[in-house]
């Protein structure tokens, strides 16, 4: 989870370097085709196998995870990298609070969401378009949580991912 976390904020904070020279659009169509490369030679999957049930979720996969990036690079671009990281991260803890049964992170969330609500108080400069392309992202993050699950049950390995 460490890792994962980290790789997510230092590819975030990269990303928005290179808005000024190439935009979000294209960090994220060569985030995409690196992340593409990468799995491809590790997880090494034979899609030529893949059944249509298997596929679905690959496919959904890949179009939240296109989503989610053009989405959160978008917000960046608007809201700055602390906002919008802030926001996208509502989407994993929806998913962490949905499949929670106990008090203390009911409270836990609730106290998050007063500390974001604060952090997006609206003022005459408050970018909404960039807000919502936050928390699109996060949805989109949630779906990518939920589909990953999905693709681990129905494929062997890495080739799912």
């Amino acid at each position: 989870m460490l890792g994962s976390g980290l790789s997510n904020q230092v590819g975030a904070s990269v990303a928005a370097l290179a808005f000024p020279a190439i935009g979000p659009l294209s960090v994220v169509a060569i985030r995409q085709w690196v992340a593409a490369a990468v799995l491809v030679l590790s997880g090494r999957p034979r899609p030529r196998h893949f059944t249509a049930p298997q596929w679905r979720p690959v496919l959904g996969l890949a179009l939240v995870y296109a989503a989610m990036n053009l989405s959160l690079y978008t917000a960046i671009d608007r809201i700055g990298l602390g906002l919008a990281v802030t926001l996208e991260f509502l989407g994993p803890l929806a998913v962490a609070l949905a499949g929670s049964r106990r008090r203390a992170d009911l409270l836990a969330a609730l106290a998050a969401a007063g500390a974001v609500a604060v952090l997006v108080r609206p003022t005459p400069s408050t970018d909404y378009l960039g807000i919502a392309l936050a928390l699109l992202a996060a949805v989109c993050w949630g779906c990518y949580i939920l589909l990953n699950r999905t693709i681990g049950t129905r494929l062997p390995g890495l080739q799912g991912s």
